[in-house]
């Protein structure tokens, strides 16, 4: 078994390096490959392959931790490889008591992998749990049992759909002190049923096997110029044979049979590959049928299926057709086209109050059908159809569609609604898609009916309907309505990114009284409806007919051409102000949703060329915008509620300031205030004006508070939220005019002093050579600036940035430094009061020395953070390649990342774990198995946060004679401080042994 596993984990890193520069060239050091594929890691760390690399080596070496990453990918991703192996690692390491909840669900819903390892892990756990015996499916669809030595085989039976079979063995071999059996006479049935196995009329641990989990399709399929193309694979079925059907959607002839790829022989992969396959048009028998659909041999559909093969070639010769008549020669056949709408156009022609239906004009309003297709989901379904019965008027119904659902708690739920006063349930006879099912349900809708399609996956709340239909009847020519929504891409809210969380009901009942009581009664228009909520105006409906069936499939898409045929016909699409539905958005197909998205969006510009350009252009206007913001100073005021806040003015960078302003954020809050984060936004408004961004230090999200910074809405804000006081930070990134601009406010203020960036361009007072600059006159000053340009990208002159700079720290109620060494170098520019105030409470150093070591010992040296030229980049890449050349006893190792890790890395003595979070740092720091820290930074640092985690951690600290690390260790102890400018001999021999440097 230890040698199956490490010569698994010996392959798969091998497969890896083909992907991974770092992992060349290949190790045979399996800990040293760990190391790096940790490192990789934290470079992306959703890398679900390397996730699996370090498991399988934390397995090799016999580290425990290896269940960490595979427990992860068995539950976060389709990973039979990661499953297997967990059984793997439960049994090396003796976790009997979590391993049969883990293997019966194995063998339930995975086809065998490495079928004479799996017999044994399968056997030896059987045993341990004191099972007489176990089954499970062959990739091939075959049953496989093991009996423990000595069991009777007579009485093995299987069972499925209320019918028992006696079975027929053959023996396999002996495994692990058990006997496995192949049932002979067993075949696999298409519609995929659960198969019981049993002994002596018991079921085996694994039974019911769930035949569907372990064949479960996913699939995907669109037309190209050379045939159909798309993927497909059965993720729990890794060897499995990748069988394609094609037959006419409009029976059952076959037009295509074929295996389509070549069957896996190694299946170290974290989850299955998928398929890619093209069938060239030739290979497709009858193809004239208008549809076809594409499956697996279980008759799975792929989605993207059904789907036209010859729509674009129809549409072209309509096309040509059109033409032809239009402008025919003298001798030219007309020839009527096969359809009559050739060229779509993206502009909407505006009604003429006479060109409208007549029903249009009249005051009349319509009943409403509410169309809610169903398919998945049984909570959601179940609250949104309860929640529209809930608040449905008089004039108001219901058509609920089954569209064949696999949940019975679904098709339960259904049949005890459908005898309720207001709602039809239809049911389709197989699984047909959004589309068609939706269509079933706008084909019920009466001609004085209006209607709303609705997602079943939606949270309507009180007045909904009222609210959408009053949008509607605002105009005579509009045609649809959509509300906003937590998930509904362009009517998205709070982020119109749609990337906000699910709401619950009572927090979309909140959103849509706000709303109400806004009561915002304008017209926006917008370039296309939402299907998971949109009202259709029964005469734009009868006018433009249903959703396309031809060409959207399962869905995405299907809306926005209709919007798009509708705006033809001279409809306008408008969004609903005044009301906010909840959405859980895509759950049937999630998986599918980037290929449907970009499938169909690429039919949709060539059914409406220019749609996606139609779109983008909305999108950058955003129209919305203000009423986003809006909303959210509406709900910003109702938190804030009497309270103090506090503005924290600062930049839009990380790092030190960064972490330092989210640390008094909190702080203010314990203080029962709330604060307001201001950074710059980029320059990227439509009226061209750089702009400010309010960001609450509350748990709820307000994403929309972006106001120019160059009028008076910052400060009306701050005003109207009861502003206490500002804090000044940095004006990095929005510029020292704009921070004068709100140091004028009237408001008391404070300045924090968190880099020299007030008098100094560069901001670190570093100059040529990357080195500390000395800080010399202004023309020296003047010249670094014309020669290395502006770290703080604020163009303003030296002496007006310098004369801004003292008169908003003069006018400050008090300028604040972390040190006497920032103080210092302040008062040396600007003739200003500071008071000094350390950014973190004192840390006890008392017990942390330099410690002997033999002079033979490897000292391992700590850096934490992101090291870049300032924090001493240059100084530790010579100083790892003199280590390297010279063999001195010195390695370093790196929690956290820098500028160029590939240099560093190259010369063998530097480890880099790379980006953490913060909760990892201490168990990375103790993995390092360090002696003492490094601070090689070259500016004068203002605090040095790392210098805290060092001596946190109890490590010493050796950092040069500059800045605020050099004054605190001079002033607590806990570390050494040498000169700036040493040869690099020098450093190497004081970080061999700096207690003897101390002592000497």
């Amino acid at each position: 078994m230890d040698d199956f596993i490490e010569g698994s984990a010996r392959r798969y890193i091998l497969s890896l390096s083909s992907r991974y520069d770092e992992l060349l060239p290949p190790s045979q050091d399996l800990a040293l490959v760990l190391g790096r594929l940790e490192y990789l890691q934290r470079a992306h760390p959703s890398a679900r392959d390397i996730m699996l690399g370090i498991g399988l080596c934390r397995l090799a070496i016999g580290e425990p931790r290896a269940s960490e990453p595979l427990e992860y990918l068995s539950l976060h991703a389709t990973s039979p490889i990661a499953r297997f192996f967990l059984l793997l690692t439960r049994l090396r390491f003796g976790a009997h008591d979590r391993t049969f909840g883990e293997l019966r669900a194995f063998l339930r819903e995975v086809a065998v992998v490495y079928e004479h390892v799996a017999f044994v892990v399968f056997s030896i756990l059987s045993g341990a749990h004191r099972c007489g015996g176990w089954c499970a499916m062959q990739p091939d669809g075959r049953i496989v049992i093991g009996l423990e030595d000595g069991t009777d085989n007579d009485d093995i039976r299987w069972r499925h759909d209320d019918t028992e079979y006696q079975a027929e063995l053959r023996l396999v071999g002996g495994f692990g002190g058990f006997s496995v059996y192949e049932i002979t006479n067993f075949e696999l049935p298409s519609h995929l049923p659960a198969i019981h196995v049993l002994h002596n009329g018991r079921d085996m641990l694994g039974s019911a096997l769930e035949s569907r989990t372990i064949w479960r399709c996913e699939g995907f399929v669109e037309g190209s110029s050379e045939g159909l193309t798309g993927w497909f694979r059965h993720p729990n079925n890794l060897a499995s044979v990748d069988h394609v059907w094609v037959r006419a959607a409009d029976g059952d002839t076959l037009l295509f049979d074929g295996v389509l790829g070549d069957v896996a022989t190694d299946f170290l992969v974290a989850e299955k590959e998928r398929t890619a396959f093209l069938i060239p048009w030739g290979d497709l028998v009858g193809v004239e049928t208008p549809c076809v659909r594409v499956m697996d041999r279980f008759q799975q559909e792929f989605y993207g299926s059904p789907l036209d093969p010859l729509a674009g070639a129809r549409y072209a010769r309509a096309q040509a057709q059109w033409v032809a008549r239009t402008f025919p020669t003298a001798y030219s056949k007309v020839t009527s086209p096969e359809f009559n709408q050739p060229f779509p156009a993206l502009y909407t022609p505006q009604f003429a109050q006479q060109g409208l239906p007549a029903a249009c004009r009249e005051a009349r309003r319509n009943r409403v059908a509410v169309i809610i297709p169903v398919y998945k989901g049984y909570e959601v379904t179940k609250e949104c159809i309860e929640l529209a019965l809930k608040w449905r008027g008089p004039d108001e119904r219901l058509v609920v569609i089954n569209d064949f659902s696999p949940d019975p708690r679904i098709v339960d739920f259904l049949e005890t609604v459908a005898g309720q006063e207001g709602i039809t349930v239809l049911c389709n006879a197989r699984n047909r898609g959004f589309t068609y099912s939706a269509n079933r349900g706008l084909r019920e809708v009466g001609g004085d009916e209006d209607a709303i399609l609705l997602n079943s996956d939606t949270i309507p709340p009180p007045g909904w309907i009222g609210k959408l239909r009053d949008a509607i009847y605002r105009a005579p020519d509009i045609g649809t309505a959509t509300p906003l929504s937590n998930a509904a891409t362009i009517f998205s809210y709070p982020r119109n990114d749609g990337n906000n969380p699910i709401p619950s009901y009572d927090e979309v009942v909140e959103l849509s009284s706000m709303l109400e009581e806004i009561g915002n009664a304008e017209i926006v228009e917008v370039p296309t409806g939402h299907g998971f909520c949109m009202y259709i105006r029964a005469e734009c409906l009868h006018q433009t007919g249903v959703l396309r069936e031809d060409v959207f499939a399962q869905g995405y898409g299907e809306e926005n051409d209709f919007s798009r045929r509708a705006a033809s016909l001279g409809w306008r699409h408008v969004v609903c102000l005044g009301t906010y539905v909840g959405h859980a958005e895509g759950q049937s197909f999630s998986a599918f949703k980037g290929d449907l998205i970009r499938r169909n969006l690429g039919l949709l510009n060539g059914l409406h060329p220019g749609y996606d350009r139609l779109v983008n252009e909305w999108q950058k206007r955003d129209p919305l915008h203000r009423f986003r913001r809006e909303l959210d100073v509406r709900r910003l005021s109702q938190a804030v509620a009497g309270r103090h806040t506090v503005a924290l003015m600062t930049h839009d960078r990380e790092g030190g300031v960064h972490r330092f302003v989210q640390e008094r954020a909190l702080a203010i809050v314990e203080d029962g205030r709330i604060p307001l984060i201001i950074s710059p936004c980029p320059a990227d408004a439509p009226d061209g004006y750089p702009r400010w961004e309010v960001v609450p230090y509350l748990a709820d999200d307000y994403p929309n508070i972006i106001l120019s910074r160059r009028g008076p809405d910052l400060r009306e804000l701050l005003l109207s939220l009861n502003c206490e006081k500002m804090e000044i930070h940095s004006y990095i990134g929005a510029g020292i005019k704009d921070i004068h601009w709100v140091s004028l406010f009237g408001l008391a203020y404070d300045v924090y002093l968190h880099d020299y960036s007030w008098f100094c361009p560069q901001i670190t007072l570093v100059s040529h050579n990357n080195l500390y600059c000395g800080e010399p006159e202004a023309s020296a000053c003047e010249t670094c600036v014309m020669d290395r340009g502006r770290a703080t990208s604020d163009d303003t002159a030296l002496s007006l940035l310098r004369e801004l700079s003292t008169d908003i720290l003069r006018r400050a109620r008090a300028v604040i430094a972390s040190c006497e060494d920032v103080a210092t170098r302040y008062r040396r520019h600007i003739d200003v009061a500071i008071v000094l105030e350390q950014w973190e409470a004192p840390v006890t150093t008392q017990d942390i020395i330099f410690r002997p070591r033999h002079p033979t010992d490897i000292r391992r040296i700590l850096l934490i953070g992101a090291i870049g030229i300032e924090k001493g980049y240059d100084i530790l890449l010579r100083l790892a390649r003199y280590v390297a050349s010279t063999g001195l006893p010195l390695r370093f190792s790196i929690v956290g990342f820098t500028c160029d890790d590939s240099r560093l890395l190259e010369t063998g003595v530097v480890d880099i774990t790379g980006r953490y979070a913060e909760n990892e740092l201490t168990s990375l720091i103790q993995m390092q198995h360090c002696d003492w820290g490094f601070l090689p930074a070259v500016w004068p640092e203002t605090w040095s946060y790392v210098l805290t985690e060092f001596w946190r951690h109890k490590f010493p600290v050796v950092t040069f004679d500059i800045g605020a690390p050099a004054e605190r260790i001079r002033m607590a102890g806990g570390g050494l401080v040498i000169p700036l400018h040493l040869p690099v001999a020098s450093l190497a021999n004081i970080l061999l042994n700096p207690a003897h440097f101390i002592q000497s």
